[in-house]
């Protein structure tokens, strides 16, 4: 006889709102409290729709693996993304979604990723060249117009220039749009901005489609445009516009995120910075080049240990598409389903004073990572794992390679990075720096 499933324990907060503008304010701070309350696996609401969370790493394997198909991805994300980032990778499930993943393969095999590597060092070379000749210096304003315009030269082959403000203008409102409660646009509020932003980038991109298809261009939008599968099948002009908003989106704003963490760990601790140097020194170059990334394992240590502590995107949801159970837990058929990269990357079953800054829980000699596949999720896993995360963790490369081989960057005493953690991580104070060039002898 099969024993009676549990029921989740939770609340549901304020009424309507539930526990919505707690989460909007700080979620991490509501996952360490109600864990606290009700332990791994408990229910909150959120405008009074039913959310599970799940937060352990058995939790994360279950919902991200989906190996019984019990949840949609799509449905889960259309409730905040379906009429801003429409269609995107991240909201296409099953057969739909293998499809979509094939065919924009090539933008990110072996080959295309060292053509971009070539392409961005010396970009970021110039760029950070010039940081430090700046006053009151804010890295996350800098970082952001950085990784924009590298978006631009990678993903559509061309500098914004006269553009970028507008188009980083429209990522932006989209973003924030996504976290508004009142989804209804009107008198110019921030929901209609998104929407607007919306429509300009879909005009930006669709007028460059026709020239895309015919064009020799070897960048992502071009590479995406031209894709076909061996059926002979492509994506239709709509899906190109879709999947290079959505990549746009994705890689700008969480790189962003990540090397504002990277950077705010890399002032408090320093050390850091000269066991990077010390690793730069030894390739003895002036650029890092796609063969040597491989030997910059400093910095990945280092950029592995900020997504831990920092995850850009602290939580990662699915919607229920039948009932299932989980470690004796009934969970019906519609309820949101969370995990939580921030909750899991900081257990003290998983790692070794979770709160304290350790890249070296990463060495092979420790490999924390490993207790358990699925403790460290920045990428997310399963089906959805994020397809760029070798780009990501190239450019992050490239920005620590030219950072730290011209500055040494500080904060003032005792600072402490004010940190929003939804929709996508960010210092609230824009994460001010301050740069030290490093005098050559």
């Amino acid at each position: 006889m099969t024993a009676a499933l549990k029921t989740i324990p939770g609340e549901k907060g304020l009424p309507v709102i539930g526990h919505t503008m707690r989460f909007i304010r700080n979620c991490n701070n509501l996952f360490d409290e109600m864990h606290e309350k009700y332990g791994p696996i408990y229910y909150n609401h959120y405008l009074a729709t039913k959310a599970v969370h799940i937060m352990s790493p058995e939790g994360n394997e279950f919902v991200l693996l989906d190996r019984d198909k019990n949840f949609s991805s799509r449905k889960a994300w259309n409730r905040s993304l379906k009429h801003l980032f429409p269609n995107g990778l991240m909201l296409r499930d099953g057969d739909e979604h293998r499809h979509h993943r094939r065919l924009m393969g090539a933008p990110f095999k072996a080959s295309a990723l060292e053509r971009y590597v070539d392409d961005m060092n010396p970009d970021i070379a110039s760029t950070v060249a010039g940081w430090g000749l700046q006053k009151d210096f804010r890295f996350y304003v800098a970082i952001k117009k950085l990784t924009l315009n590298l978006a631009a030269s990678t993903f559509i082959g061309q500098s914004l220039s006269r553009e970028s403000e507008r188009v980083n203008r429209a990522f932006v409102d989209m973003v924030e749009a996504s976290m508004v409660l009142v989804r209804y646009p009107m008198l110019g509020n921030r929901y209609q901005r998104g929407l607007e932003g919306r429509a300009y980038l879909v005009d930006y991109f669709g007028s460059r489609i026709a020239a895309k298809k015919d064009s020799d261009d070897t960048d992502m939008f071009a590479e995406i445009c031209r894709a076909e599968g061996d059926d002979g099948s492509s994506f239709s002009n709509q899906d190109i516009i879709d999947h290079i908003i959505f990549l746009m989106m994705a890689a700008h704003d969480t790189t962003t995120s990540s090397l504002s963490s990277v950077c705010y760990a890399l002032a408090k601790n320093p050390e850091w910075q000269d066991r990077i140097r010390s690793d730069i020194e030894a390739l003895g170059s002036s650029t890092l080049d796609y063969s040597q990334m491989a030997e910059f394992e400093t910095a990945e240590l280092v950029f592995k240990e900020a997504l831990r502590m920092y995850p850009p995107l602290p939580t990662i949801p699915r919607l229920a598409i039948k009932a299932c159970e989980f470690n004796g837990f009934q969970i019906d058929k519609g309820d949101q389903v969370f995990v939580s990269p921030y909750f899991t990357h900081r257990l003290p079953a998983i790692w070794t004073e979770p709160n304290k800054f350790d890249p070296q829980r990463f060495s092979k000699e420790r490999a924390e990572d490993r207790i358990h596949k699925h403790a460290w999720i920045p990428f997310g896993g399963g089906a959805h794992k994020c397809l760029g995360l070798r780009f990501a963790d190239f450019q992050v490369k490239l920005v620590l390679f030219h950072l730290l081989k011209n500055y040494q960057i500080s904060v003032k005493p005792g600072y402490e990075m004010p940190y929003q953690p939804a929709p996508i991580g960010k210092p609230i104070d824009l994460l001010p720096l301050t740069l030290t060039p490093i005098i050559k002898t």
